[in-house]
């Protein structure tokens, strides 16, 4: 129920944008600027006003949030200039603001819960440009802007940080492209990196309003390769930029309004279209003309030229002139990613020739590593592919172009040939985006950083348990038993789904927003027939299911009390939780009649022809869409599968990039994240060329984590004002933990290899070790390593790391010892590995610390051997004595490492390196050398029997005295956190580079 208004809330709002500009300062004294005496607003109408609003009910408290987020983010603001300024995204930054505004104490707590400190951050690596995008020039002509932030804020209830990190992001891409207005310009090309699913269009929208503003009068966004995809781009950008003003323009009551394309649109009817004002071209703001539709990508413009022509008001000075510029109208045109649709558009920009070098014109290329990337080696053929040369070719004619591209997984872009002028690397600018708040991202069902000896049984504190259902592979269609066992995994998703439904119809019974979709995604093939017969098993299921009767009704109390239970008991987040299933009886009726309300419950989603006409009912902005959707390509790139609770996954991919994308299940939750279910093939261990997908997605989230890192180490200045790294040099980040598992297609990756990488401070395990059978290299490798275990000797307790802020201190038991840095690196040097890992991983890693030996900035390295207390038995080993070893799971084929080092071991060794921790550890920091230079390892003995197969091997099972080639040395190093400038991570790489001749150059670092 709304809450009444506040009288002088429009003075706090008033109050708040006069002080944005300026900084804070006496908030009160700012709300009581034009009112009486009698009517004073004091510090406890204030307190009461953020006591019982917040950021969703008020917009007084809205903005102070925004604003407060705004000022949370401010890079050494002028109002923050004393003796000892505050960093930006901090406490003392905050306490700083609440100190400025005058607020109690008791206010400032209360907005402390309200808006958190912001701390969302873009990472930015960056060419040196010349600053144009000042907060004057910001100001000046903002329009499609402010009104754009206004309708996150107030239409789609983004919280105030999210819309603040939106519009720093978004200014650090438009400081970067060329000055519309200069004489001089120039062509930028950047790159966005976001996650799956995460706003990446949000915050393109953002870029296309402030360069609108800016003067950019030709907006061309490329999206992906599919209709529906561009058609899903094209709603999004009329509804929350282009607006009711624009879209009605030149429209009548006659046979042209019947046409209009949202006549019939509920949201267009509800008036949930972003609104301009209707005399914002009178006030000399500029118009936006559309030149693609809903349901229409470009076509050769019908009435000629006369709608792609820029008018002059003033024919002696050049379009680009402000005079000219800043009224004129920009064109949009939103475009698949096709070369016959990029030529249209190419052909209708040629006739105007000279003219276009005027036209300051922006493009969008979204999801920029499908189909932009040249996938032609260019050692061997000059060609280009087709989309990609009519890209190349599109900034050809546009002088002055600029193009921005957008991806979630840029491995792509990164492999691109930097030293190709005319081809789309991102020469100018890399910006890394941070999570945003409320994300639902891979590392949520994954327990990242989990210990090993933890149980995983608890869904309160894993992921794993709480999100993940295990599914087998894709059965055998002539095998009645195989058929029989899918049939009953999709009945289990089926029964989540019809559950899960329930539970949302409950909470909207008890004032939660009505769940206007409700999803499951079915994916295991790209292939429209298998689609046809996945959609005949689920249909089968469905009927059998029998919902709405006793059988079905207790099946599904036995999978409340089993599972959503526990889940939503744990996760739930404040939402309505039933107390009894017996809640849940009218709901389950309710949420089976939505799911069946058109009848077929089932929605085959792909390029058949046959379906086409039925993937209208795939409009979410138009339906509300309770369905099961079964597809493959066309649902998972780029495309937003809204209110996807339920996924069943099981198809394997063999590039990074496409299973990453295809996690459809990222995305936003609110209201529902206890209820998402992922149901993923996990074959057996024992099965015949075993795909473990969830797993392939914990590798593929170490990667992507890694890939952020690494940026964020790269970005930034030096002391003379140059680039720490410019794009160009940023190297790719190529994946080793799964071999089978490329970054992306072979055929983009012509270019750049690593020759040696490390890291500062932080711990790393090598785990890629030989193969099982190979007794040999195991033993050899056991011989190698025993002089530091032999080293090891004095027992010590140090301090565990800890999960979670609020867990208490435990420690554990160690033998610990220092042995000289080249002796270690002798001894790793010599180690044998699996031949991939060797090339890939380990030799950029040795010549990494051999360079630090050589250069003086590794003495010695510190070895722990943790003793633990679980999963271990205690064994006569060769110069050892009795000696433990642990269980630690292998990966099975195809795979070849080992699981991670156990992570409450992670924090001494890299304290010990001289890493900052928060934990107190007086042992671990009597072992730090005050110079800098050493080094620590965690080492292992882990059981791993020649003969056992696959699987996690039981050191119970090695005999009383074991063969040294029945156990894997496990080794994880933390370099020193001096060993690198600004304690970053560095890699040396080579860059395959000719000169004009052809001929390999010297290789650059």
């Amino acid at each position: 129920m709304p809450k009444p208004p506040i009288q002088w809330e429009s003075d706090l709002v008033a109050a708040v944008a006069a002080l944005g500009p300026k900084g804070p300062a006496n908030l009160l004294k700012y709300v009581n600027i034009d009112r009486e005496d009698d009517e004073v607003v004091t510090a406890d109408d204030l307190q009461a006003l953020l006591d019982t609003h917040n950021q969703q009910d008020s917009h007084g408290v809205r903005q102070l949030a925004l604003a407060l987020a705004e000022w949370d983010f401010a890079e050494e603001p002028g109002w923050d200039s004393g003796g000892d300024p505050t960093a930006p995204r901090t406490t003392e930054r905050r306490t700083l603001v609440y100190s400025l505004l005058r607020l109690p104490l008791a206010a400032a707590t209360r907005l402390d819960e309200i808006a958190p400190v912001a701390t969302m951050r873009t990472a930015v690596i960056s060419t040196r440009w010349e600053p144009w995008y000042d907060e004057k020039r910001r100001a000046h002509s903002a329009f499609y802007w402010p009104h754009y932030r206004d309708y996150l804020l107030n239409q789609r209830h983004w919280s105030a940080e999210s819309v603040a990190a939106l519009n720093k992001a978004t200014n650090e891409v438009i400081e970067r492209i060329s000055d519309p207005s200069s004489e001089d310009t120039y062509q930028s090309k950047g790159l966005v990196v976001g996650y799956v699913q995460s706003g990446k269009t949000a915050n393109f929208t953002g870029v296309i309003a402030k360069a609108i503003d800016a003067g950019y009068r030709l907006i061309i966004v490329m999206t992906g390769t599919i209709e529906l995809l561009r058609s899903q781009t094209q709603r999004r950008l009329d509804r929350e930029l282009v607006g009711v003003e624009n879209l009605t323009r030149g429209l009548d009551d006659g046979e042209a309004a019947e046409e209009f394309d949202y006549a019939d649109d509920d949201d267009w009817l509800a008036g949930r279209f972003i609104r301009h004002g209707d005399n914002f071209i009178a006030r000399g703001y500029p118009g936006i003309e559309r030149m693609t539709l809903l349901h229409d990508d470009y076509k050769r413009l019908k009435q000629g030229l006369s709608r792609m022509q820029f008018h002059l008001r003033d024919r002696s000075k050049p379009f680009w002139d402000p005079e000219n510029l800043m009224p004129a109208d920009a064109r949009l045109v939103v475009v698949k990613k096709n070369s016959s649709v990029l030529k249209k558009l190419a052909q209708d920009l040629k006739p105007l020739k000279h003219k276009l070098a005027e036209i300051p014109a922006l493009i969008i290329d979204d999801e920029s590593d499908l189909a932009s990337i040249n996938t032609k080696n260019p050692q061997k053929s000059k060609d280009r592919t087709a989309i990609n040369k009519a890209i190349t070719d599109l900034l050809g004619h546009l002088k002055r172009g600029q193009l921005v591209m957008y991806t979630a997984t840029p491995f792509a872009n990164f492999f691109v040939d930097p030293d190709d002028s005319s081809d789309i690397f991102p020469k100018n600018f890399i910006l890394a985006l941070d999570r945003p708040p409320g994300y639902m991202g891979v590392e949520d069902f994954h327990d990242v950083g989990w210990n090993s000896e933890d149980d995983k049984t608890d869904p309160a504190t894993s992921n794993e348990c709480a999100y993940i259902r295990r599914v087998g592979p894709p059965p055998d269609a002539q095998d009645d038993a195989q058929r029989d066992k899918r049939k009953a995994e999709m009945q289990a998703a089926l029964d989540s789904f019809v559950l899960a439904g329930a539970i949302k119809v409950y909470r909207e019974n008890n004032g939660a927003t009505r769940y206007r979709h409700h999803t499951m995604l079915v994916h295991e093939a790209t292939d429209t027939d298998a689609h046809r017969d996945q959609a005949d098993l689920v249909r089968e299921v469905w009927r059998e299911a029998k919902y709405g009767t006793p059988e079905a009704l207790a099946r599904l109390r036995q999978l409340w009390h089993a599972d959503y239970k526990p889940v939503c008991d744990a996760r739930a987040d404040g939402f309505a939780v039933p107390d009894d299933f017996d809640l849940l009886r009218e709901p389950l009726g309710e949420a089976c009649r939505r799911i069946k309300e058109v009848g077929d419950p089932i929605l085959i989603v792909n390029s058949d022809t046959d379906v086409q006409k039925n993937q209208q009912a795939l409009d979410f902005d138009r339906n509300s869409v309770w369905r099961i959707l079964i597809g493959g390509a066309k649902l998972s790139r780029g495309f937003t599968v809204e209110g996807l609770t339920i996924s069943f996954y099981t198809r394997k991919a063999l590039q990074g990039d496409t299973l990453m994308q295809a996690g459809r299940w990222f995305g936003f939750r609110h209201g529902y994240r206890d209820l998402v279910r992922l149901f993923i093939r996990r074959d057996p261990d024992d099965a015949f060329n075993r795909i473990d997908l969830y797993e392939a997605f914990e590798g593929l989230m170490r990667d992507e984590m890694s890939m952020r890192e690494r940026l964020r180490d790269y970005e930034g200045f030096n002391d003379d004002g140059t680039p720490i790294l410019e794009p160009w040099q940023v190297p790719p980040i190529v994946s080793q933990h799964l071999p089978y598992l490329r970054p992306t297609g072979r055929t983009k990756m012509f270019n750049a290899e690593i020759t040696s990488s490390g890291d500062a401070g932080s711990l790393k395990d090598y785990y890629g070790l030989p193969l099982r059978k190979d007794s040999q290299a195991k033993k050899a490798n056991y011989e190698l390593v025993l002089p530091l275990l032999q080293a090891a000797r004095e027992r010590m307790t140090l301090t565990a790391s800890r999960r979670r802020p609020e867990d208490s201190i435990t420690r554990f038991d160690a033998l610990v010892g220092v042995v000289l840095a080249k002796d270690f690196l002798q001894a790793l040097g010599a180690m044998e590995w699996h031949p991939d890992y060797r090339e890939k991983v380990f030799k950029p890693t040795l010549r990494f610390y051999e360079k630090l030996v050589a250069g003086g900035r590794l003495d010695e390295v510190v070895v722990i051997w943790p003793q633990l207390t679980k999963s271990i038995e205690v064994r006569d080993l060769p110069g050892l004595g009795h000696a433990q070893i642990i269980t630690r799971g292998r990966r099975t084929a195809p795979r070849i490492d080992f699981v991670g080092s156990d992570a409450k071991h992670r924090d001494a060794p890299e304290r010990i390196a001289g890493a900052r921790k928060t934990i107190v550890d007086a042992e671990s920091d009597a072992l730090r050398d005050p110079a800098g230079r050493r080094g620590a390892a965690l080492l292992y003995l882990a059981a791993d029997i020649a003969s056992y197969g696959e699987g996690k091997c039981r050191a119970a099972d090695l005999p009383s005295n074991p063969h040294t080639g029945d156990l894997a040395t496990l080794v994880s190093i933390a370099a020193p956190a001096t060993a690198t400038p600004h304690g970053r991570s560095v890699i040396e790489w080579t860059v395959r580079r000719k000169d004009q001749k052809g001929t390999p150059t010297i290789p650059q670092s």
